[in-house]
């Protein structure tokens, strides 16, 4: 994957995953639960104040400070790798991951909170109990390209 072209994708997956979340903050509110077209989603509105699972909500200014040194070692890694030959799969992941840290950074900087809608529609109640966002999910599949990307040319 060529510089231009992660670039293009990194915009791309950084402005849909901010356009997603404005239309759910000016849309619903956070009593707002509405079922989609892919069964077990749901949309909603959730504050994250905190990091994953809301962990560190009650550390004002924590979650900031671990966004905002996550993204640094995040970009430091993409420097590394994408002034290599090759290794196309861990560019794409971190590409995804980049993305996906970026604009969950921006919302804590903008918003003091990460603006999550992602929420599942099902018996189990932990997992009914949990929200996210795009940024959310490109991170996680974004880790698992640039692991199984890792070492190849």
């Amino acid at each position: 994957m060529g510089k231009f072209a992660a670039g293009g994708i990194f915009a791309g997956l950084l402005g849909i995953d901010q356009a997603v979340k404005q239309y759910i903050e000016e849309n619903y509110d956070e009593e707002r639960e509405e079922k989609t077209k892919i069964p077990g989603v749901l949309l909603r509105k959730f504050y994250n104040k905190g990091l994953i699972f809301s962990s560190f909500e009650k550390h004002s200014g924590l979650p900031l400070k671990v966004s905002l040194i996550g993204t640094g070692v995040i970009f430091l890694a993409d420097v590394k790798v994408f002034f290599c030959k090759g290794r196309k799969l861990c560019k794409a992941g971190l590409t995804l991951v980049t993305a996906g840290a970026i604009s969950n950074t921006y919302d804590r900087i903008m918003k003091g909170a990460v603006v999550d809608y992602i929420g599942y529609d099902g018996k189990h109640k932990l997992l009914r109990s949990l929200t996210a966002n795009l940024a959310d999910f490109y991170v996680v599949i974004g880790i698992m390209l640039a692991q199984l990307g890792r070492g190849k040319r």
